[in-house]
Order: C-alpha cells, then sequence, then structure tokens
C-alpha cells in the first residue's frame, strides 16, 4: 500500500461514514474506545461471498449431521482467492486494507459435524469478504494515512501500471486517475478536517422484541442443565433472536451504538442494496501477527450500577463468583484446546487468565491466550483449529454445537462468527473480533441475537435478564 496523504489529527474515521456513497460499500474496523487503530475502506475490487449448504445426498440414503458442504469451505475459498498475494505497506502501520469481512456462524460445518437448520432471516451471506485498496488508517491519537494500492501479484492491466507509478513516486502519481480520484475523495469526505465537536446524533433508539417467550428460553435452559447434569456437556452458549424496525438511517444509529457502548472492536459493514452490519463487539477471536496468535475470551457478565458503590459492589460479585469463574476457566481451556491444535509444540501460553473489564453497561471477565504456529499452514488450516469461537459455544465444542441446533432451531446468520481483516504473505497479518452485541438491517427489519453461557449451576431465569441486559447498549436512551 502507498501513502497518498498524511494528517496529523484529524475526526474519527466514523464521523466519515455518512459522506461515502451507499454503492461504495463502505466498512468500517472501529475503536470505538480509542484504545486502538480504526481502518475504513471502500470500493472493493473483489468480492467472495455465499451462503453455505449441504450437499444433497442420494435417494434412500441416510441423513447425517456431517454432511459435506455443497461448495469449497469459505477459509478455503479465500486462502485460494488470495494465492500469491503479498500485502505491504511503505508506512510502518498495523493495518492497511486487505481481506475485510467475515466468517457467520454457519461456516462452522466446515469444520465440525452438527445439524443444520433454517437460513437467516434478513438474507445475510453466511461468509463475505471484500479486497479493499482504498483505505483510511487512523491511529488512537487520531493521526491518519490516505493509502491506496494492492499486493503487485494481485493485478493486472492499467491498475498493475498506475500501481508501478506510484510506487516509483512515493507521493503519488497524480495524472493516475485513480490516485487522482481516491485524493479527491479523501478531502471531500472530510478525513483532512481540524478536529472538533463530534456531528450531533438526534436519534432515538429503536424498539425490539424477543421472538421467543421467556419461559420458552428458560426451558431451553433447564434442558441444557439436564444434559450437563446427565454429563453430556460441560457448558453451552445458548441465543435468541430479537427483531424490530429498523431505524431509518443505519450509518446514524452505528454512531448511536458506538457511543452507547464504546469497545475495542466496533465496526460497520453496509452493501450496495442496503444491508447493513453494525457490531460493538467487545471480544478479539483472533490476532494474527506472523507465527504469532492471540485470542481474548469473554465469559461472566455482571450489570453496572448506576453510582460507584453499586459498581464496586456488582464488580466484586462478578470477581468472586464462582459459577463465572468456572465458566471462563472451561472456555480458557477450549481456546488453549483449540490453538494447540495448529500451535507447536509447547507454543500456547496463558497470559491471563480472568481480568474484568468495564463497559458503558456491564461488567465482563476476559482471559488472553496466546501460541506460536508455523503460518505456512495457512488460513484454512488456522479456522478449521479454532472456529467456531469457543467462548459462544461450549464444551465440548461439537455437543454444544449440536445442543444449540436443537434448541435454537435457525441459523445464527454472521452472529457469533468472525469478523475482521486479512492481509496474506510471507508475514501474514489479521484481527477478528467475536461478532457478538451485533445488529443485522435489512428490508426495513432489524435483528439482533442475544446469549448467555449455561453451566450446571445457571438460574433459567438469571440467564434470560442476562441476555436483556447484553442488549440494553440497544435500546438506552
Amino acid at each position: 500500500m502507498i501513502v497518498l496523504e498524511e494528517v496529523e489529527r484529524s475526526q474519527p474515521l466514523a464521523e466519515a461514514l455518512s459522506r461515502i456513497p451507499q454503492d461504495l460499500a463502505p466498512v468500517l474496523l472501529d475503536s470505538s474506545d480509542g484504545s486502538g487503530w480504526s481502518m475504513l475502506a471502500w470500493a472493493p475490487d473483489r468480492v467472495i461471498s455465499g451462503v453455505v449448504e449441504p450437499q444433497p445426498k442420494p435417494r434412500g440414503e441416510c441423513q447425517t449431521n456431517s454432511w459435506p458442504l455443497a461448495q469449497e469451505n469459505p477459509a478455503a475459498l479465500l486462502q485460494k482467492a488470495t494465492k500469491g498475494e503479498s500485502w505491504s505497506c511503505d508506512a510502518d502501520l498495523p493495518m492497511f486494507g486487505g481481506w475485510l469481512g467475515w466468517f457467520g456462524f454457519a461456516c462452522g460445518h466446515a469444520f465440525e459435524a452438527f445439524p443444520w437448520v433454517a437460513q437467516e432471516p434478513l438474507g445475510f451471506p453466511d461468509y463475505h469478504f471484500g479486497r479493499y485498496r482504498r483505505c483510511v488508517v487512523q491511529n488512537p491519537e487520531g493521526r491518519v494515512w490516505l493509502l491506496w494500492g494492492a499486493s503487485k501479484e494481485t493485478v493486472d492491466g492499467p491498475v498493475a501500471s498506475a500501481v508501478d507509478e506510484a510506487i516509483q513516486k512515493p507521493g503519488g502519481d497524480e495524472s493516475s486517475s485513480e490516485v487522482a480520484q481516491v485524493r479527491k475523495q479523501f478531502h471531500e469526505w472530510g478525513f483532512c478536517g481540524t478536529p472538533g465537536r463530534p456531528e450531533r446524533c438526534d436519534f432515538a433508539p429503536t424498539k425490539i422484541q424477543a421472538n421467543v417467550e421467556p419461559l420458552a428460553f428458560q426451558e431451553g435452559v433447564s434442558t441444557l442443565r439436564a444434559w450437563i447434569g446427565q454429563g453430556e456437556l460441560f457448558q453451552a452458549n445458548y441465543s435468541h433472536c430479537m427483531t424490530g424496525a429498523a431505524p431509518d438511517d443505519a450509518r446514524q444509529f452505528y454512531q448511536h451504538l458506538r457511543a452507547q457502548q464504546p469497545v475495542a472492536f466496533s465496526a460497520y459493514w453496509e452493501d450496495a442494496h442496503g444491508r447493513a452490519l453494525l457490531s460493538c463487539s467487545p471480544e478479539l477471536f483472533l490476532a494474527i501477527d506472523g507465527d504469532t496468535l492471540e485470542t481474548r475470551p469473554i465469559k461472566g457478565t455482571a450489570p453496572r450500577g448506576d453510582s460507584p458503590e453499586s459498581d464496586a459492589i456488582a464488580l466484586e460479585c462478578l470477581q468472586h463468583s464462582e459459577k463465572e469463574i468456572a465458566e471462563l476457566t472451561m472456555i480458557v481451556d477450549m481456546a488453549r484446546n483449540d490453538l494447540g491444535r495448529i500451535a507447536s509444540l509447547g507454543g500456547v501460553r496463558v497470559v491471563s487468565a480472568g481480568e474484568v473489564e468495564a463497559f458503558s453497561t456491564l461488567f465482563h471477565r476476559t482471559a488472553r491466550i496466546q501460541a506460536q504456529w508455523d503460518s505456512s499452514q495457512g488460513l484454512a488450516a488456522l479456522m478449521r483449529a479454532t472456529f467456531p469461537p469457543a467462548s459462544v459455544t461450549g464444551a465440548p465444542k461439537v455437543r454444544a454445537l449440536q445442543a444449540i441446533a436443537e434448541l435454537e432451531k435457525q441459523n445464527r446468520g454472521p452472529y457469533c462468527g468472525a469478523l475482521g481483516y486479512w492481509l496474506p504473505g510471507a508475514k501474514p497479518r489479521g484481527a477478528f473480533s467475536v461478532l457478538i452485541r451485533t445488529a443485522l438491517i435489512a428490508d426495513q427489519r432489524l435483528a439482533l441475537r442475544v446469549g448467555a453461557g449455561i453451566v450446571w449451576d445457571s438460574d433459567p431465569k438469571s440467564e434470560w435478564e442476562e441476555t436483556l441486559l447484553k442488549a440494553r447498549y440497544l435500546t438506552k436512551q
């Protein structure tokens, strides 16, 4: 990638969303709490997108839970599409364009055997990645870089010539129509404006309602507890869907959400058809830096109080809750096991087994695990070892996936999948969040899934209330 412009300090990248035409399909990876880097990209020149489906069985052949996919698994498709690419940047930046998108929960069928269920109702793809050569990157201090380019191995014709010319002239070649267009967009969309007060967001939070009755969800929790008592499971993540009318302006709604719950892994995705994905995830699924992997699972939730004193009480309870500690311990063991499937011998290390993080409406317990691996194994092997994320499935993972399918009876869609960026090469880079706290918008409808980790001593009513707590950021005034 070639640096075309640098700005010492600018507005948050989210402020420019309203100025980007819908047909340019913008995607924003947004560290809305200001703790990390953010990236806004637009106009992908290549897209890989689709729905995973089972391969039809011959008439008379018995159905199994492990039907092969009708197509190549999505991680392998992405790996094949990026073969030969080697992304680099002429500035020392941690992220710079590349392939941005997500693997939805149903992509887990490519790696584990569990029953197929009904499709996600809003019609979102199960996987979607675009290749972005136009992007703006922002560091925590507000400094901005306008980037343009591509892996030289992946482009041809006029584009290749333009890349070569831009490389020869680090400031960019103004005779290149594409370079000139990117610079024009940069200035028109206000990336180089003087920092000031954020744009006002006059927005009333949407009204949503659960698509399942409280007692029905609580019966599902009781069923899971029975299975746990019989020794089939230790823990399972159980979710339900909430829906409502979509807001008139999805981008303004995203501004509202990020203000309500600033986190390290916010995201906004939009396509030319008006579909939008809005995420305020606090959870890192995978960070990839060459041969180093890191995951930060979350388990354990407590509501924030309305005063410092009540906050202190809630924090104390979460820190010493046997249930919450046990839940996170199980997920740490699962994450260690998943990473151990691809890590070098002795290459998995628990950096932190349990810390409490504070957010606007709740507290979470988190852990941090690192691993060393041979990155030449590729993205497909990495996803086979680790996907779906341990924290949103359960233990043991396969039996938990089977239980989830039996009780939820509907594809989770992007929810509980992984969203982020992938930069292939000799030293690959990437980062993927777990898609929780994620709303989908399509056809004037909004859908949000929320879940809870169920263990033996879970209380059905409390677990239901926990799911509603996790939706508060969406409805909070």
